[in-house]
């Protein structure tokens, strides 16, 4: 166990704002590492949890070195979104960069103990996509410095989260009765609910058995990405008959082959092959975890449902009677 400073890097997205809320409700002292332009509506949220702010700029090292001074533990929770496309902000500058300059800068601030965030699939699909290998190079070179430094290093590996599905397939199911599958969508995942996962991350820096290995976390149940539509249409109740719109596998790989070739020229092409590479590789595997935590994909979906506005449920019904 730990009362020494933790650091938490990527703190106001969806993950990391919730490790910083798990950390002070155990009464152990934060420092939330923002952006410079990070929103005074973030800065306000993690200043409520009594978390202190520190400002970094993610392409410098001495940047980080300041705001790390003193972190007894090191949590990295950034990730580039799928949706950037400022250089900036891909997967090469935070997923592998970034994380390495954290990691790094965590180690000669003197920290003993680091954590990284990294994706369920990156071992085994690195080899085929960027994406994923962006953050496995990031794994390794802290990694490797932790060893050197006699540091513990801890990877978290989570299947997907709730947010994932809540805005991707509920939402689709929502506007247009549809969930959209890759192939026949018959492939199984657990997701998580990121609060549960933030919990375990917690449990890692106390429970000195979890410190310094690998895990991946899934949620308490097991679906289909078909079942998972299946799921939000019944949330949702009548009249939502749900309608499974189906991508061939050999339609994305073939834009995937063409986003490469033009990648030739195109740093945004070669990004964009990365990520339809990735959306294969995950949409086409199982991704089935030890289960964390107690929060349960249904009530995510009726929480999503209870929050929208009556109108626009009594206007959706409308629109398919």
């Amino acid at each position: 166990m730990t009362r020494g400073l933790i650091c938490v890097a990527g703190a106001t997205g969806y993950l990391g704002s919730r490790v910083v809320a798990a950390l002070r409700a155990r009464s152990l002292p934060v420092v939330a590492l923002l952006r410079d332009r990070s929103s005074d509506e973030n800065q306000r949220r993690l200043s409520a949890l009594g978390a202190g702010l520190a400002f970094v700029d993610a392409a410098r090292h001495d940047s980080w070195a300041e705001a790390l001074f003193g972190a007894d533990v090191a949590i990295s929770c950034m990730a580039s979104s799928n949706l950037h496309v400022n250089a900036s902000d891909d997967f090469w500058a935070i997923d592998r960069d970034a994380n390495i300059r954290f990691g790094c800068a965590a180690l000669r601030a003197g920290a003993s103990h680091v954590i990284l965030v990294a994706t369920f699939e990156g071992r085994a699909s690195r080899s085929l996509t960027a994406f994923s290998d962006a953050k496995e190079v990031a794994v390794d070179t802290i990694g490797a410095a932790c060893r050197e430094a006699g540091a513990a290093f801890t990877v978290i590996r989570p299947t997907a989260y709730f947010s994932d599905l809540t805005n991707r397939a509920f939402d689709s199911v929502l506007s247009n009765g549809q969930m959209t599958v890759l192939g026949d969508g018959s492939h199984l995942i657990n997701p998580v609910d990121g609060s549960d996962v933030a919990a375990f991350i917690a449990d890692c820096i106390d429970d000195p058995t979890k410190a310094g290995r690998e895990h991946q976390v899934g949620g308490p149940d097991i679906f289909s990405f078909r079942q998972i539509g299946i799921l939000a249409a019944d949330v949702l109740g009548p009249p939502y008959r749900l309608k499974i719109r189906k991508i061939p596998l050999w339609s994305l790989r073939l834009v995937a082959a063409l986003a490469s070739a033009a990648g030739c020229v195109s740093r945004a092409s070669r990004r964009t092959a990365a990520i339809l590479k990735w959306m294969i590789w995950s949409g086409t595997h199982d991704a089935v975890a030890a289960p964390c935590g107690a929060r349960w994909l249904r009530d995510a979906f009726r929480s999503k449902r209870d929050a929208l506005p009556l109108e626009a449920m009594i206007g959706k019904r409308r629109d398919r009677q």
